[in-house]
């Protein structure tokens, strides 16, 4: 395309135009940006700067915090409410600025779950990014509620106002984990699991209050930073000294009385015994996520010491890839190394324990593979089972935990809670994807009915009672609480299969999760992972013994078959609620009357003055 020369002299004139346009604008601009540099733009620039920065604490606050890849620093997660209460002071945008720092948040500590949508889903990273993101924004929506309320309670005394924060924070917790069937993952109180003596809290509140009560002491820190910078400003409407050190005093308080609970614990003597087996495994090397390294051992350890009240469980840990752990091909062979381990974890002990397997630990069912369960009976012989193994009843699938004693089923526990699209796809239509996906890794269950919550048996002269809990069951406290209203038991059993989740942070922050059940019930923990983290937790929370991601091994180590004595969070589980209204519907009037009275009061200064 040819052009002429007049159109070329045309082009050039508007180009040179154009250019003197943007020149001379630029001046202007940057004449006006020097001559406007007064003290209100400084601090527009300043606000703006801070607002920024508030979403970033938040966020990283919140990432780190909570379990992660890099650094876990439990007191970091206050951060997130702190930000949220000083975006609902000073920001005009506080809503939309909250979302977004809860949705950067908790969109980038459930990384993991894009991490599993490529591996089992195949979904392309480029799409799956999005599933955190999504779920970040519906947890982010519950901080936005809490700034809402911040923002509209802002004129109470600050006391009033913080703890009715507070209160508004365990309600946010205690819906969430009952909306939509529910979903109790990062509670603000779990982000102090690694720390056992912050969250002893637990066994008179449990977990959501307690959650409450961290996010006051972040509440307090923030009121502080508001009236330093009134003070500053000449412009303090209330009396700082009741804010002062309210935060510091709440986690202080915490922590003396999580001190003194531990300092009354008896540390038990006991002999230790590791044995590293090295054989070559039952199932080929590429079939699982391993290193050829450790292909050919498997680590049993044991904890042994005399007490006639004691009753020794022995942990499997079976390391079974979720690749082929469904397969027809493999089902026989992973059955085969579980025995395996089982026989070198009881050679290790020297003598007999109860050996707990993890959620599906054996891909069969008595319905279905009938010569193979008749297999798994007949080696049982004289030894307890307590095996996670699918159950079908002619109808439907359900994810059961099954007590195999002397060679017969004795009992079996279905689970109740299902995972959403993890082992059940709600029914709608657009949804059927995801059930073709879900059948080809063993889920699609049915949820259990059980008329009984405690699965009870005899071994060694001794009746023992335990608590079971598969996998998800965990991280709810009413699933725990309500099954020991009136029943008493002697372990808490998380049975679980997190294979799903690969080497990321889940498996610890579902851990975490399982730690606080400990606390509010006081009843230790065993917890059996097919592919870890398995554990045995006391009663306090505190993990005495643990396996790493991804390897084979076994735990063995004796409880204690004693009387049950509840918490006071056991009895008074069933009343937290209505005294969470009554204190909330306290609050919420004081606060009113308060600020009417210094209204008030405060339009006679005037008049007078006047």
């Amino acid at each position: 395309m040819m052009f002429s020369l007049g159109q070329v002299k045309q082009a050039k004139k508007k180009y040179f135009l154009a250019g003197d346009f943007v020149y001379e604008f630029s001046c202007k601009l940057l004449k006006a940006v020097k001559e406007c540099s007064s003290c209100e733009d400084v601090m527009i620039r300043k606000y703006l700067l801070q607002k920024h920065i508030l979403i970033m604490l938040g966020g990283l606050g919140i990432f780190f915090g909570y379990a992660n890849p890099f650094q876990t620093v439990p007191f970091l997660v206050l951060l997130y409410p702190f930000s949220l209460y000083l975006l609902a002071h000073t920001s005009k945008n506080y809503l939309r600025e909250s979302l977004v720092t809860g949705m950067i948040g908790y969109g980038s500590a459930f990384y993991w779950i894009a991490v599993t949508a490529n591996i089992y889903g195949a979904v392309p990273y480029v799409l799956a990014v999005f599933f955190p993101l999504l779920l970040g924004f519906y947890f982010g929506l519950y901080g936005t509620a809490v700034a809402f309320y911040a923002r509209k309670i802002r004129h109470f005394p600050p006391l009033c106002k913080v703890c009715g924060l507070g209160l508004f924070w365990y309600f946010c917790e205690l819906f969430r984990g009952w909306f939509l069937t529910g979903f109790s993952w990062f509670t603000l109180s779990s982000a102090f699991a690694p720390l056992p003596v912050m969250i002893q809290g637990a066994n008179i509140f449990g977990s959501y209050v307690l959650s409450g009560i961290f996010a006051v002491s972040a509440f307090c820190f923030a009121e502080l930073v508001l009236m330093r910078r009134q003070a500053k400003r000449g412009s303090v409407l209330r009396s700082v000294r009741g804010i002062q050190f309210s935060g510091v005093i709440v986690l202080f308080s915490l922590y003396f009385y999580g001190a003194a609970v531990l300092q009354n614990v008896v540390p038990m003597e006991y002999q230790s015994t590791v044995k590293v087996m090295r054989k070559k495994l039952d199932i080929p090397y590429r079939a699982v996520h391993e290193f050829p390294s450790v292909q050919g051992q498997a680590v049993h350890k044991a904890y042994k010491w005399t007490d006639r009240d004691m009753v020794y469980f022995s942990v499997i840990q079976g390391n079974i890839s979720q690749n082929i752990k469904w397969s027809p091909l493999f089902q026989e062979d992973c059955m085969k190394k579980f025995i395996r381990l089982s026989e070198e974890a009881q050679s290790t002990l020297n003598g007999k324990s109860i050996l707990v397997y993890p959620e599906t630990a054996f891909p069969i069912t008595s319905y279905h593979h009938k010569e193979l369960y008749r297999e798994l009976l007949d080696w049982s012989g004289d030894k307890t089972l307590l095996l996670g193994i699918p159950y079908f009843d002619g109808g439907n699938y359900y994810n059961s935990m099954e007590l195999i004693q002397n060679g017969k089923s004795l009992a079996r526990y279905a689970k109740e809670h299902l995972v959403p699209f993890g082992e059940y796809v709600p029914s709608l239509p657009f949804l059927s994807y995801f059930e073709e996906i879900l059948a080809q890794y063993g889920g699609a269950y049915a949820s259990g009915k059980n008329e009984k919550g405690i699965v009870d048996f005899r071994f060694q002269d001794k009746t023992v009672f335990v608590l079971p809990l598969i996998c998800y069951e965990a991280i709810f406290p009413e699933l725990t609480w309500k099954r020991l209203q009136g029943n008493s038991a002697h372990v808490l059993l998380n049975i679980s299969n997190d294979a799903w989740y690969d080497k990321t942070s889940a498996p610890y922050q579902h851990l975490y999760s399982a730690v606080m059940r400990s606390v509010e019930s006081g009843l230790p923990m065993i917890r059996a992972s097919n592919t870890g983290i398995s554990a045995f937790i006391d009663k306090y929370g505190q993990i005495q013994m643990q396996t790493e991601l991804f390897t084979d091994e076994s735990l063995t180590m004796p409880l204690a078959v004693r009387t049950y004595e509840p918490t006071v969070f056991i009895g008074l589980a069933p009343y937290l609620p209505y005294i969470g209204i009554v204190l909330f519907g306290f609050l919420q009037m004081f606060g009113v009357l308060r600020h009417r009275l210094e209204t008030s009061h405060g339009g006679k200064d005037r008049a007078g003055t006047d």
